[in-house]
């Protein structure tokens, strides 16, 4: 199941424009509290020049995608070169990915056509684990929040997409909804988010949150993503959210079960966030390295980040 998070916690301020890193990064710190702990450490991170420096410490790597191995649909060529490199040597890769508008498949196929030899086993994404926890919701009505490209009818439950339409001119549909899904924002606006809070403050009802990401890093910037639309819900009407995916404890005890045959001490989580890569890499066990240049960090002063968010990676890289 996903893991239930208290409704307590600072109001996320709407960004007036495309986010930039620096609201991100205060975004993140505003909803802190609804985030896992932090395990205490002493560490102090070792700058690295990329993973070279350090791959015979590990035998397995837990990749984040966004930021790490592409911006947007645009692969990384460092990435790239050091993924080939890494499997090459034998070593075990893992994508673990907050992404869920695409089904499993179509996003294995995306990362084989950006050049990543990626086969369906070294995937994990939060749509994987919301689908496995809804396969044993089969008595509820779903309002689902996604676009057609998402192909929610692959998902197992039965339901309703509310995305791209009218929400008030389908608020009787909405309102006898069993419970909400929040799947992808492609699409979503402010008008159908009103109109989602406007349904739950009447009724009250389970919200799962299959991408608990605020934003995540595209060609031309940063986007909102279902996190962020569930943190404002939440604010708006104090519900709480279930929440699948990193920085929660589901998706990193998904990794580390594929990687069961890797001792816990030779994995090592890679990513670009602090407040899910590293917060769930840490608190799981893991080592982490935080990946700096393209990602949610980018253009920031990494150092103040983490002595703000007292999340402390293992390494510091700019890339893999």
């Amino acid at each position: 199941m996903g893991v239930r998070e208290s409704s307590t916690g600072g109001a996320l301020v709407s960004p007036m424009e495309s986010p930039s890193t620096r609201w991100a990064f205060d975004a993140y710190q505003r909803i802190r509290s609804r985030l896992p702990e932090s395990a205490s450490t002493t560490v102090k991170p070792e700058l690295v020049s990329s993973l070279a420096a350090i791959v015979d410490r590990f035998d397995g790597f837990i990749f984040d995608a966004f930021g790490v191995l592409n911006v947007g649909n645009v692969a990384l060529p460092s990435a790239l070169t050091r993924i080939h490199d890494l499997q090459a040597m034998g070593k075990h890769c893992l994508v673990l990915s907050n992404a869920a508008t695409a089904p499993p498949q179509r996003l294995v196929r995306k990362y084989r056509n950006l050049g990543f030899p990626i086969m369906p086993d070294q995937l994990i994404s939060s749509r994987m684990l919301v689908s496995e926890a809804l396969a044993r919701e089969t008595e509820r009505i779903w309002a689902v929040m996604a676009p057609s490209s998402a192909h929610a009818e692959q998902l197992p439950c039965r339901g309703f997409v509310i995305a791209n339409q009218n929400v008030q001119a389908n608020r009787e549909k909405l309102d006898n909804a069993d419970a909400i899904l929040m799947l992808s924002a492609q699409g979503w606006t402010e008008e159908l988010q009103q109109g989602l809070v406007d349904s739950l403050q009447r009724r009250p009802r389970p919200v799962w949150v299959a991408n608990p990401d605020l934003v995540a890093p595209r060609e031309n910037g940063l986007s909102l993503e279902p996190g962020y639309y569930a943190h404002h819900l939440m604010d708006a009407t104090g519900l709480d959210t279930v929440f699948f995916g990193k920085p929660f404890s589901n998706a990193f005890d998904a990794a580390k079960s594929r990687l069961s045959h890797i001792p816990t001490s030779r994995l090592l989580m890679v990513g670009d966030t602090l407040h899910t890569d590293i917060l769930g890499g840490r608190n799981a066990g893991i080592s982490t390295m935080l990946v700096t240049a393209h990602g949610a960090l980018k253009g920031l002063d990494v150092n103040a980040c983490i002595v703000a968010s007292e999340i402390v990676p293992d390494f510091i890289a700019a890339e893999i």
